[in-house]
């Protein structure tokens, strides 16, 4: 290429002229077709660009058409909104006047209370109660009303409405009761807390019942009948601050002033035993009351062993008891229980000759006395002595007593002479068997008189008493004693 200034030739890839320093401009070299693709998408770029520009005057004008029909219905529009708003305005001042409205009744008793006249301002607050039950609003104010004249009682009430209507949401029965609930703990009433959330099953009271009445105790052993000491544990169902656990035994109901629960609670004597428990806050709120009853029987003592059964002996026998270890025994032989006052066994006893009763009883070391265990024995011995030699045997002693002079039965300084007789045979308690030998006094002419006097011989050894009666009327033998 040359250049075009000088006419230089211009290396190739060279951009400027060596000699003239002229800039050379590369035109390419289009082919027609290119050409031709180049002229069509040029021509669709600016057919788009015009399409658009007449949508865009399209949407100006529609505009501007709606804005200026918009400006000549402006009059009747203003009127409608005019009429709405009028209309939205009586429907709100007809709700808040009418007879129906909460706030018809309680602007009535807000005025009625501002003049003076509470209990004309309560009446008003009845009455939109009966008209609108389901409102709230004009309860907490009849209530807030009946607080300010003192009446917490009517202030209760009216909140009672409701929590026990079952129109309420369960969220505005606990805000009822919260409202209650801060009436009594300002009076503090704490009793009544209790006695209200008490009374019901309400569902959403049950939340509150957690907070302010405790969970009554429980007993560590069951109720039932035991054999040994039984020890009972309180166990707290509700572990807050200030809590504590009272008791009775068979007593009434506890309270703060029944026996505080420190310890577990023995029963170690025999006997029933009704125990109640209750669980107070620091508000003073009793729990339910827990109660259980134990009957205790420590066990009697095993009734004394008695080796000799009751029956007939004829030979000295000694009489032996056993009782249990840690029991004393005890007896009797007049028919009478025996107690601790009794004769006390020591040691085996001599049965007594004849007939005899005894009672037998044994009693722990707490004087628990066991079942009276009773024998009869009959003791006799064989009889080796008989009638006759009975009798011989009464004037013999006689005469070694120098009762008589002799075998003949004289009497010194009396004349004639005594006369022995066997009458009968008998048995004396506790001495045995004997021979009953009659005394005469036989005179010179042979008329006998009785002397009064009665002996007893003995019908195994031939011993010799005299027999007389006692106080009721039973034998009894008398010692002859030497003159």
């Amino acid at each position: 290429m040359k250049c075009p200034n000088c006419g230089l030739e211009i290396p190739e890839g060279h951009m400027y002229c060596d000699n003239c320093g002229t800039e050379i401009n590369f035109v390419p070299e289009f082919e027609p077709e290119v050409e031709n693709e180049i002229n069509e998408t040029l021509s669709s770029v600016a057919d788009e660009l015009n399409k658009e520009e007449r949508l865009k005057e399209e949407r100006t004008r529609k505009r501007r058409e709606f804005f200026e029909k918009l400006e000549k219905r402006r009059p009747v529009i203003l009127v409608c909104v005019g009429v709405v708003l009028v209309l939205l305005l009586a429907f709100m001042l007809f709700t808040l006047f009418s007879d129906k409205s909460s706030y018809y009744y309680i602007r009535k008793a807000e005025k009625a209370k501002s003049s003076g006249s509470m209990n004309k301002a309560i009446e008003y607050l009845i009455e939109g109660n009966v008209q609108l039950p389901e409102n709230t609003d004009i309860i907490y104010r009849l209530s807030d009303y009946y607080l300010e004249m003192g009446d917490s009682d009517k202030a209760v009430e009216s909140l009672l409405k409701i929590t026990d209507t079952g129109r309420f949401s369960e969220d505005k029965v606990i805000a009822a009761y919260e409202s209650m609930i801060s009436i009594y703990e300002q009076e503090q009433s704490y009793d009544k807390i209790a006695e209200l959330l008490s009374a019901t099953d309400n569902a959403a009271a049950a939340e509150l019942r957690g907070k302010y009445i405790p969970k009554a105790p429980q007993m560590g052993v069951a109720g039932g009948e035991f054999d040994d000491i039984v020890v009972v544990a309180l166990l707290p169902q509700s572990k807050e601050d200030g809590d504590s656990t009272y008791y009775t035994v068979n007593d009434g109901d506890p309270s703060q002033s029944s026996i505080l629960y420190e310890n577990e609670i023995v029963l170690d004597e025999e006997g029933e035993y009704l125990i109640k428990a209750a669980t107070f806050n620091k508000y003073g709120i009793s729990s339910a009351v827990a109660e259980e009853k134990y009957i205790v029987n420590k066990g009697i003592p095993s009734p004394p062993e008695i080796m000799e059964p009751s029956g007939d002996y004829n030979q000295n026998t000694m009489i032996v008891a056993v009782a249990d270890a840690g029991c004393t025994i005890f007896y009797t032989t007049d028919g009478s229980d025996p107690t601790v006052e009794s004769k006390q066994y020591i040691s085996p006893i001599t049965m007594p000759v004849g007939t005899s009763h005894y009672k037998f009883v044994a009693i722990d070391s707490e004087g628990v006395m066991s079942e009276i265990v009773e024998r009869d024995y009959h003791l006799v011995f064989t009889r080796l002595i008989s009638k006759e030699q009975a009798v011989n045997s009464l004037v013999s002693t006689l005469v070694r007593l120098d009762i008589l002079l002799d075998n003949t039965g004289k009497v010194r300084g009396i004349e004639g002479h005594n006369e022995y007789i066997y009458n009968s045979e008998i048995e004396i308690e506790g001495a045995g068997e004997y021979y009953v030998v009659v005394e005469n006094h036989v005179s010179n002419d042979g008329v006998s008189t009785p002397t009064g006097l009665l002996y007893a011989v003995n019908t195994h050894d031939g011993s010799v008493n005299r027999l007389g009666y006692d106080s009721s009327g039973k034998y009894t033998l008398i010692k002859i004693s030497n003159r």
